[in-house]
């Protein structure tokens, strides 16, 4: 069943690192314009690396308590990446402290026009024959609920435009589609995901940007549960209901 965090007092040192962050400017989705790795790269690492630190730590004890488990921030460093500069760049929430890739997780990922909230499974991670045995269980109650909330993209799954679809066109046979070819496919990973176009008003402020991806992760809860737990079942009772 789908289900929301419960309000409580946020502890004073994550409102200090909420403020801290400042939000995002349009300076910060022009690094991504620039070509060259070599001119790219220490941009990045100056001003958007400490951006994402400062949310992570900021997001981290909220996106605990709203998925249920201790999740640990862990900003991409890119450090095999020699000549093609990332097109995006994130920082990471997942139930490790040392890693993030082996495991279902939660990304805050900035690029030349948006800011993300995407539940993703790599290619080889280790939750990823356990996200797709679940969603392809769960893939009548799941296109049920993301037909509730038409706002998430399925990065990997694209329209006839080659295009993200929307959670209004995932029926459950698209889901339990995707399912099989998560499990045949060795190279495939999973995205699914929210996000905010660069002009957004709410990615200007810490504070209302911290919020705004505690609510997207919650929103898209079940999906990082189909991840996160063994022979997950899952509900939709629509709200009101």
């Amino acid at each position: 069943m789908a289900t929301k965090a419960k309000a409580s007092v946020t502890p004073l040192d994550v409102i200090e690192e909420a403020a801290a962050f400042e939000g995002f400017s349009p300076e910060d989705f022009a690094i991504f314009e620039v070509p060259d790795f070599a001119e790219r790269m220490p941009r990045l690492r100056e001003r958007i690396k400490p951006k994402l630190s400062q949310v992570g730590e900021a997001l981290a004890p909220r996106l605990s308590e709203a998925m249920g488990e201790a999740l640990y921030p862990h900003v991409a460093q890119h450090q095999r990446r020699t000549i093609n500069p990332p097109e995006e760049t994130w920082v990471a929430f997942a139930r490790s402290p040392r890693a993030y890739k082996p495991f279902v997780h939660l990304r805050v990922a900035i690029n030349m026009d948006k800011v993300r909230v995407v539940v993703f499974v790599e290619d080889d991670a280790e939750d990823k024959p356990r996200f797709a045995a679940n969603l392809a269980r769960n893939a009548d109650a799941l296109a049920q609920y993301l037909a509730h909330h038409p706002a998430i993209r399925a990065y990997d799954i694209p329209d006839a435009d080659g295009e993200p679809q929307f959670g209004s066109a995932l029926d459950a046979e698209t889901l339990r589609a995707f399912a099989e070819r998560l499990n045949r496919v060795k190279a495939q990973h999973a995205a699914f995901g929210l996000q905010f176009d660069k002009a957004h008003p709410v990615l200007q402020s810490g504070t209302e940007f911290t919020d705004a991806v505690v609510e997207a992760a919650i929103t898209l809860k079940p999906l990082y549960d189909c991840g996160a737990i063994s022979n997950f079942t899952f509900t939709y009772v629509p709200e009101g209901i």
